[in-house]
């Protein structure tokens, strides 16, 4: 049990509708299979999908406009010579810190190589080596170069090559620019979702006989993130109205080296660069990642994120410096031009300039709890990417295991979709909601990101958690009556995810992972070697036991 009084209470956000609404009434669309979401995990489960169900996919903004695009590093995979499956286990175990799912961890990673030589038949271009074997990459955590890019813009490669298949494939119907308002729900089941589309005035009704949610993050309850402006939790949000068992919320992953300039969101500098050989340097100009870890720059996300907070704290400054000058120009720019272009235009040249950096919000562990494969705690109603807490990453996230995450666990959602080949069954559901003042949304989205980034960042208190909770309380407290537009549902969804997470940090009473207590610095495996997860209208988290023994820990 937690030393605190934590217990989740959200006030006007315990609601199980965001607005009022009879289906009877409202317009509406049918599929066997309703994927919210278009990255790698909505775009595969679609795919798949479609070769025996009609599907329609549902996103919120443009269908390029996700997580998946922005990925700059890649896809991990054993599938060098020097690699096996047996080593890529062993390293998403030890960085997920005691709290993977060994079982998860054997199926996806298994999975790897068959589902990455199906997206070279899709059409996606990975970098060749000079002998025409596939060019492998070495990032944070991984014990030898195990990933798979296209340069660096892998996300963008894969995001394009999905989506032209998905927009020429009959059995898919595409719905851009509409915002999953709720999901609907009938006899302890997810029989569809409401959609607002952009300029109605009411939202469609989707019946479907199964709904996968693959809608992403919440980077943009931080102030600093790397995350598009559209990644606000929804589909977590979402699910968690609809009674679905939320799970891992506390840890959410800072990458070490955003580019510390104007732009927003901040440019990722993938920590390949520091796989080939570039390093973090402090006001000194000394390389402060040598005594603080025996991978150096390439030690697990959370640990350079924390040092290079330390490091900051100490020299007084916004970032420390990223040094590859050594690396030489044109090898920078052959590898790395995404990166070389951008530092071009925050005036840095890669090849003669140390270039600034700071952490930033970067991806959500947690999410919708899944089974292995990919079924949330509500029937009908699935989850895949980054949007789901599959048990992959435990506490911490090993670099490039996400987009293999999400193209693996949609794979296995499609199958099971196959075997059950699930259909709408249309009907009429009421939806209440208390009080007849709408719900307001001025400077929502700047209040939570001011809180979460000053209370429930990369190192965490009870005096700052404790405060947050409070603070999110009171600003749910404004929220009160329907949402009625998409930013007043926005609005919702931010506050939401991000009293869900601050109740979670404030909970787990040690240091794990990504969740670091300066108040609990040790990790607590005899009080702590268990998963929260949370479910509306019970104040108290469900604690999920993890496998002993099987850590891979060293």
């Amino acid at each position: 049990m937690s030393d605190v009084d934590a217990a989740l209470d959200l006030g006007p956000l315990d609601r199980r509708y965001l607005l009022p609404f009879d289906t009877q009434a409202l317009p509406e669309r049918r599929c066997d299979v309703l994927v919210v979401g278009s990255g790698i995990a909505g775009l595969v489960a679609a795919l798949h999908a479609a070769a025996f169900s009609k599907v329609l996919l549902v996103t919120k903004a443009r269908l390029s406009e996700t997580n998946t695009w922005y990925a700059q590093g890649g896809i991990a995979g054993a599938v060098g010579e020097a690699d096996s499956v047996e080593l890529h286990i062993a390293d998403t175990l030890v960085v997920g810190q005691g709290l993977c799912d060994p079982d998860v961890v054997r199926a996806v990673v298994s999975e790897a190589p068959e589902a990455l030589a199906e997206l070279e038949t899709l059409g996606v271009a990975f970098d060749r080596a000079a002998d025409g074997s596939i060019a492998l990459a070495r990032e944070g955590g991984h014990s030898l170069p195990r990933v798979l890019h296209s340069g660096d813009a892998t996300g963008a490669e894969v995001q394009d090559t999905l989506t032209a298949v998905a927009r020429s494939h009959a059995g898919i119907e595409i719905l851009e620019e509409a915002f999953l308002v709720d999901l609907l729900t009938e006899g302890g089941r997810c029989v569809g979702a409401l959609v607002l589309e952009r300029g109605a005035r009411e939202p469609v009704v989707v019946w479907a006989g199964a709904t996968v949610l693959a809608t992403g993050g919440c980077g943009q309850i931080y102030r600093v993130t790397t995350n598009p402006e559209v990644a606000t939790g929804d589909g977590v949000a979402a699910a968690w109205r609809a009674g679905a068992l939320v799970a891992d919320l506390e840890f959410v992953q800072f990458h070490p080296t955003a580019l510390d300039s104007g732009a927003n969101p901040k440019f990722l500098i993938t920590e390949a660069l520091r796989g080939e050989g570039a390093y973090l340097l402090d006001c000194d100009e000394r390389r402060f990642m040598l005594d603080a870890h025996p991978l150096a720059e390439l030690a697990p996300r959370d640990v350079v994120s924390r040092e290079i907070e330390r490091v900051m704290a100490r020299c007084g400054r916004p970032n420390v410096w990223l040094d590859a000058r050594h690396l030489g120009k044109e090898f920078l720019k052959q590898r790395f031009p995404t990166i070389w272009r951008a530092c071009r235009e925050a005036g840095f040249d890669l090849a003669r300039d140390l270039v600034p950096v700071a952490p930033a919000a970067h991806y959500m562990v947690g999410g919708v709890l899944t089974d292995r494969d990919g079924r949330s705690s509500l029937p009908g109603l699935f989850a895949s990417g980054e949007a789901a807490a599959t048990g992959l990453h435990g506490a911490n996230r090993l670099a490039s295991n996400s987009l293999l995450e999400g193209l693996v666990f949609s794979r296995r959602i499609a199958r099971v979709l196959e075997k059950e080949r699930p259909r709408p069954s249309p009907l009429r559901i009421v939806g209440a909601v208390d009080g007849d003042t709408a719900c307001g949304t001025a400077l929502v989205r700047g209040r939570v990101q001011r809180l979460m980034s000053e209370r429930v960042g990369v190192t965490r208190s009870e005096e700052g958690l404790a405060a947050a909770c409070d603070e999110l309380a009171r600003l749910a407290s404004t929220l009160g009556g329907p949402a009625l537009d998409a930013a007043a549902m926005e609005s919702r969804n931010l506050v939401t995810v991000a009293a869900l997470i601050a109740c979670a940090a404030r909970t787990r009473t040690e240091s794990r992972g990504t969740h670091y207590r300066a108040d609990f610095p040790a990790r607590d495996d005899e009080r702590w070697r268990h998963r929260l997860a949370w479910r509306r209208g019970e104040a108290e988290p469900v604690r999920i036991a993890v496998a002993r023994g099987e850590q891979g820990e060293r």
